[in-house]
């Protein structure tokens, strides 16, 4: 059975690609918005797990299903924390933090998705594997 993938990469390389994409949030919206307070790096405080998590199932395969649990509870956690987005926009709120909070809750919850996806297609092919000795 072939490797599990989502949009054309596997799950580690996916972990990396979204934890670095959280880390530029959290810099672009410190840095570029004039958000100085540090809850703008809120974003790039989930994007380094995530990125240490992808580093470390890349360099151990042969414990990456521990390293991508822990990923996904980074992920679930990223989708959770910018849930607080939809109180805001349900208030006509635009502001760069509600924008911020709102690229958290697609990024977490995309990703906790494929990383579920990720699980159950590694489950399956175990039970292949095993009604075929």
């Amino acid at each position: 059975m072939s490797e599990f993938t989502f949009f054309g990469q596997n799950i580690p390389r996916l972990t990396l690609l979204v934890g670095g994409a959280l880390v530029v949030e959290g810099l672009g919206f410190y840095l570029g918005t004039g958000m100085t307070s540090m809850t703008s790096m809120i974003p790039a405080f989930f994007g380094l797990p995530l990125i240490a998590m992808g580093i470390m199932a890349t360099r151990q395969p042969e414990r990456s299903h521990f390293w991508m649990h822990i990923a996904v509870v980074f992920g679930l956690l990223t989708f959770l924390g910018g849930g607080m987005s939809v109180k805001g926009l349900l208030s006509s709120d635009y502001s760069a933090s509600v924008m911020a909070q709102l690229l958290m809750l697609i990024m977490g919850g995309v990703y906790t998705f494929a990383c579920i996806r990720s699980f159950t297609f590694a489950r399956k092919a175990r039970e292949a594997a095993a009604a075929e000795s």
